[in-house]
């Protein structure tokens, strides 16, 4: 009589080995694509700024105004919500 059960224990091994390497090969190239892609975005957006000629990230003079400020010719203006005014008095100073 034959007895079959080394031969189907390996082959069933066999099997989920080639499942298991399948899907990680299928994942390492979504994984792979997913990197390319987020780098070309990234060099795209850090491009269209420098055409703009706005300055990319860490750049610039400093900090924008606060919500309210303009910056005009006749100096620094604050809307209090009713009227363009000079900015209000910094306590402490």
């Amino acid at each position: 009589m034959n007895d079959y059960g080394p031969g189907v224990a390996a082959g069933f091994a066999f099997i989920v080995l080639g499942i298991v390497l399948y899907l990680g090969t299928i994942a390492l190239v979504l994984w792979i694509g997913y990197l390319i892609m987020r780098t070309a975005v990234k060099n795209g957006i850090l491009l269209a700024d420098a055409e703009r000629g706005r300055p990319t990230l860490g750049g610039g003079p400093g900090p924008s105004a606060p919500a309210g400020w303009y910056d005009s010719s006749q100096g620094r203006r604050y809307w209090n919500g009713q009227q363009w005014t000079t900015p209000p008095p910094v306590p402490g100073r």
